[in-house]
C-alpha cells in the first residue's frame, strides 16, 4: 500500500502548504501562520485537528512543546513525490547557467568546477559533480615483466594505446615459464574487456584455478586499485559558507561539524555519489542517505553523459531546500551538457 494515500485530499493540501512555508521562513507553522497565508476552507480550529492529525501520522513534528511544527523526513518525502509543479527558473539564472555550462564542453576539469560553483551559488547548498572518464576503451594486453628479487612491473595496455604501470612484489620468485603460463590464463579472462570488469573477472579466476597461478592472479588484485579503477573526479563548492546567514542550519553546531567533515573527508563524499550513478535523477532525504553525516541533509542529484565522460551532479543543503527549484536547475543543466 502506497504510503502517501493514507492522507486525505485537504491533509495533503496542508501539508504541502506547512512545508511551502517553513521553507520559506525557516521558522515552525502554526495553525495561524496558514491560515493568514493561504486560502484554506476551514477554521484555525479544524487546521489544528489536521496539523495534529499529520504529526500523529509521521509527516510533521514540533521542535519544541510551545512551538508550530516543522516536517519531517517522511513529510518531506511526501512532498517531494507529489509534487505537481517545478518551478521554472528566473530568466537571469537561466542565462547565468547558460554562460557557464556552455563554454568548451571538452575540458572536463573546468567544466566540472564551473557547474560546481553555479550549483553552489545558485541554491546556497553544496553544489556537486563526480564525473568518471569514459573507459579507455577495452583492455589489450597485460604482461609482467620480472625485476630483480621478487619485484615485478605489471603493463596493462588499453586498446587505446594508453598504458598502466604498477611495481609489485610477490610473495616469491617464481620461474619465468610459471609467470607466462599466469599471464596468458589472466589475458583470456580480461582481454578485450571494459576496465570496470576487470576486477570481477579476475576474482572468477581466482574462484576456479589453484595452484602457482592463483598466487601470481592474487598479488594482481592486491593492486587492483591502481591497475583496474575508474578514474573517478570529484568536485564541490558550497557558496552558503561565505554568508552562513542564509542558511540557518549553519547556526546548529552538530550541522556544521558534519558539513566540514563531508567537505574534508574526500572518500566520503567519493563514495556517496559513486552509488548514485545508476539513477538519472535521484532524491534522499535526511536518513534515506544511510550516514549519519548526512541525517540533517537532503542529496539530488541528476546523471548526465557529456564528451568523454559520464557522471553525477546535484546539490547537498539542509532539508529545508527549494526542491522545486533543485530539481528544475538539474534538469536544465544536465540538458544542456548533455551531447548534442
Amino acid at each position: 500500500m502506497n504510503p502517501h494515500r493514507e492522507l486525505s485530499e485537504i491533509e495533503s493540501a496542508i501539508l504541502e502548504n506547512v512545508i511551502d512555508l517553513y521553507i520559506r521562513t525557516g521558522s515552525p507553522v502554526s495553525s495561524r501562520n496558514l491560515k493568514s497565508r493561504y486560502r484554506i476552507g476551514c477554521s484555525t480550529a479544524n487546521i489544528r485537528k489536521i496539523l495534529h492529525s499529520l504529526e500523529e501520522k509521521g509527516y510533521l513534528y514540533k521542535p519544541h512543546v510551545s512551538a508550530g511544527r516543522i516536517p519531517s523526513d517522511r513529510g518531506y518525502r511526501h512532498y517531494v513525490d507529489e509534487m505537481k509543479r517545478i518551478r521554472p527558473l528566473g530568466r537571469k539564472i537561466a542565462e547565468e547557467v547558460r554562460k557557464n555550462i556552455g563554454q568548451d564542453m571538452e575540458d572536463v576539469g573546468d567544466v566540472m568546477y564551473r557547474t560546481s560553483r553555479v550549483l553552489g551559488e545558485v541554491t546556497n547548498c553544496m553544489g556537486l559533480i563526480m564525473g568518471v572518464l569514459h573507459s579507455y576503451g577495452e583492455i589489450g594486453q597485460l604482461s609482467i615483466r620480472r625485476l630483480e628479487g621478487v619485484s615485478a612491473l605489471v603493463v596493462l595496455k588499453m586498446s587505446t594505446g594508453s598504458e598502466r604501470k604498477v611495481f609489485i612484489e610477490f610473495p616469491k620468485r617464481y620461474k619465468a615459464y610459471i609467470v607466462d603460463r599466469a599471464v596468458q590464463i589472466i589475458n583470456e579472462r580480461i582481454a578485450g574487456f571494459p576496465i570496470e570488469e576487470a576486477h570481477h573477472r579476475l576474482e572468477s579466476f581466482m574462484r576456479e584455478y589453484g595452484g602457482i597461478e592463483r598466487e601470481i592472479a592474487q598479488t594482481l588484485a592486491a593492486n587492483v586499485e591502481h591497475l583496474f579503477e575508474t578514474p573517478y573526479s570529484l568536485e564541490y563548492h558550497f557558496h552558503g559558507l561565505a554568508d552562513p546567514g542564509k542558511i540557518p542550519e549553519l547556526n546548529d553546531p552538530k550541522i556544521l561539524k558534519n558539513l566540514v567533515r563531508l567537505m574534508g573527508e574526500r572518500s566520503l563524499m567519493l563514495s556517496m555519489m559513486k552509488r548514485r550513478m545508476k539513477e538519472d535523477m535521484m532524491i534522499t532525504i535526511g536518513k534515506e542517505n544511510l550516514l549519519d553525516e548526512l541525517e540533517d541533509f537532503s542529496v539530488i542529484t541528476r546523471r548526465f553523459s557529456s564528451y568523454g565522460y559520464d557522471g553525477v551532479f546535484g546539490v547537498l543543503g539542509p532539508t529545508r531546500m527549494s526542491y522545486d527549484l533543485v530539481i528544475s536547475l538539474l534538469e536544465m543543466m544536465g540538458n544542456e551538457m548533455q551531447v548534442r
